[in-house]
């Protein structure tokens, strides 16, 4: 008769308690970090949306009260003279909304990153991450040109953007790319887009061709009534573009207006 083979009771035990342990291990340490990473995407994501809208908001109140100042006092109803006192106290309200805002999501954004190129740059999040900062620099940028008409400063803040893509071989942002490229070859005055220029063109259209000029080459004679752009070339020198200050108007230009160094931007 065959004898029955079986485990020794206190061996059959230890057996069933290990394969219990094996099966409820819970997560390994690096396992929950990259959770706490995720989580962490996931929470910024949540206040650069927050963000966002803070700035849509104050947006849509600064352009309903410059609205509401364009039509003539006699012709404004009850309910836009109330909606025009309210509104400057409305915008200082979401204007310190937006700026709280920003405060969460920059310093969220930067511990953010700080964790996602040490310790997790080939993760999917990382790329998420950057997206964002990329995002808030190509806003940072345009500011610049828009105030200053610095586009030197703005494609240096787009480059160092673009250097975190680089530095972990990333695919650029398409975004981020197209505006570097913008900026870049709006940073010099060339023939084409000054020939473009017409008499009778405001401002605005000016900026729209030919860029924004950069602070310290804008010169005013307020004797004369002319206010002078002068765009720098990448040859050196610098072409002009001539405004009657009593109309905002463009009335003249000079391809070789300066053959000499302009100030530098």
């Amino acid at each position: 008769m065959k004898r029955s083979r079986f485990l020794p009771c206190s061996v059959a035990v230890l057996v069933a308690i290990t394969m219990i342990v094996g099966c409820s291990r819970g997560p390994s340490e690096e396992e929950l970090a990259q959770a706490e990473f995720e989580e962490h995407l996931a929470q910024l994501q949540t206040q650069y949306e927050d963000l966002q809208q803070r700035r849509a908001d104050l947006e849509a109140a600064q352009i309903a009260l410059v609205e509401i100042e364009a039509i003539k006092e006699r012709d404004r109803t009850d309910e836009q003279k109330a909606e025009m006192e309210a509104l400057p106290v409305t915008i200082e309200e979401l204007s310190v909304a937006r700026d709280d805002a920003f405060d969460v999501a920059q310093g969220s954004l930067a511990d953010f990153l700080n964790v996602a190129l040490n310790e997790f740059p080939e993760h999917p999040a990382t790329v998420e991450g950057l997206n964002i900062y990329a995002d808030e620099a190509i806003l940072i940028a345009r500011d610049t040109v828009f105030k200053a008409g610095d586009y030197k400063k703005a494609t240096e803040q787009l480059g160092s953007a673009l250097s975190y893509y680089e530095s972990l071989s990333l695919p650029v942002y398409p975004v981020l790319a197209d505006t570097l490229a913008e900026l870049e070859d709006m940073r010099f005055i060339n023939q084409e887009r000054f020939d473009l220029i017409k008499k009778n063109m405001t401002m605005d259209e000016v900026k729209e061709i030919a860029g924004v000029p950069y602070y310290q080459n804008i010169q005013l004679d307020e004797k004369r009534g002319v206010e002078t752009w002068l765009y720098r070339k990448e040859d050196g020198g610098a072409a002009a573009i001539y405004f009657k200050t009593k109309t905002s108007k463009s009335y003249d230009k000079k391809w070789d207006a300066v053959k000499t160094r302009v100030v530098s931007d």
